[in-house]
């Protein structure tokens, strides 16, 4: 498929939003952050009333970024989601976006020096902590009765991955093409002319300078198609798997890429139009976010390990396909810390430690 050649797609709101809050300066910086979504992330517990701890609300708390925290140091975690919701985010509460799926969902894990981009598939077929039964991951994002969305995806993906999830950030899809067009657009390479009717999707052979609308399609395309002598054919190996790649590689791309802009009025102006599309939990503050930004800015592909989740096709009991893994998730990240602890000489930390 030459993703070699592709120019690397996807903007995940948190990572992203705080480079380019950073880069912006600090008055830009306050004022942006202003705009950015908050939500609650509640955790059940068995020793709290109601089964169920909510996160306090940092709205409202005037942090500066006197970086008076690190994250070159210990383990941090952040679930990064894009919402297939076509709402704009802007005063809304995650309550009210009923039928909201993950997109997209990766998990970004910092060990000190290291740091590494997990994509998990939206098809995986994962236990709901809440009802009991299972369901996709994707489907997590709707919460339940006594959970919102992203408290509720973010606990199922904390049984995946054996880790607690430090920060939660999440950009709509309005908010790829505004940050697709405020990055000034993207090239998309491929070797024939691809489409894909659901996903509205029409490439000519060649590169394309996409627009945010191409590049969002491009992005969300489960059947991309290709023409060839014989006529219009899917594209081999296309999946969800193939689709994770493009969204890792592009996030990766894109830290690389906003670390090279100078232009202070730039910075701004992109962070100003993404800001309204992203939510965070609101325990990350300005002062976590733009000491993440000045850690994570400018980082290559070279140096951000890339995880990918083994999978095998399978049939519920109600005929729906969905992925499991061939490998626990909870295994792949635990070798990623072990190693870093090795070369660190470092203890490792789970979620039950």
């Amino acid at each position: 498929m030459g993703s070699s050649k592709l120019r690397k797609r996807l903007l995940i709101g948190g990572i992203a939003a705080a480079l380019l809050i950073v880069a912006a300066g600090v008055y830009v910086a306050m004022s942006t952050w202003g705009a950015v979504n908050r939500v609650s992330i509640e955790r059940e517990t068995a020793d709290s009333p109601g089964g169920v701890v909510a996160q306090p609300d940092a709205e409202g708390e005037e942090d500066e970024p006197d970086g008076s925290e690190s994250f070159d140091q210990g383990l941090q975690v952040f679930l990064l989601l894009g919402s297939d919701s076509r709402e704009d985010l802007e005063g809304q509460g995650f309550g009210e976006f009923d039928g909201n799926r993950a997109d997209v969902v990766m998990v970004l894990l910092k060990d000190g020096p290291e740091t590494a981009l997990l994509s998990l598939p939206r098809d995986l077929y994962v236990d709901n902590p809440c009802t009991g039964g299972q369901e996709r991951l994707s489907e997590a994002l709707q919460g339940c009765g006594r959970m919102n969305g992203p408290s509720l995806l973010t606990v199922t993906v904390e049984a995946i991955i054996g880790q607690q999830v430090d920060h939660f950030a999440m950009v709509d899809l309005s908010g790829f093409q505004e940050a697709v067009d405020a990055v000034g657009g993207y090239e998309i390479c491929v070797e024939r002319d691809v489409r894909d009717e659901r996903a509205l999707l029409e490439l000519e052979a060649g590169c394309t300078h996409a627009s945010g609308e191409q590049t969002l399609a491009w992005l969300r395309s489960r059947h991309t198609q290709e023409l060839t002598e014989d006529g219009w054919r899917i594209m081999p190996g296309v999946n969800d798997l193939v689709r994770n790649a493009r969204q890792r590689a592009f996030l990766i791309d894109m830290m690389s890429r906003l670390g090279d802009i100078s232009s202070p009025q730039r910075m701004a102006a992109i962070a100003q139009s993404v800001a309204p599309f992203v939510t965070v939990d609101s325990e990350l503050t300005l002062v976590d976010a733009v000491n993440l930004a000045m850690t994570l800015r400018g980082l290559g592909s070279d140096e951000i390990v890339e995880l990918d989740v083994p999978v095998y096709d399978f049939t519920t009991e109600r005929g729906a396909s969905v992925l499991l893994p061939s490998t626990p998730v909870e295994e792949i990240v635990a070798d990623f810390l072990s190693a870093t602890a090795r070369a660190s000489g470092s203890p490792m930390f789970g979620i039950d430690s």
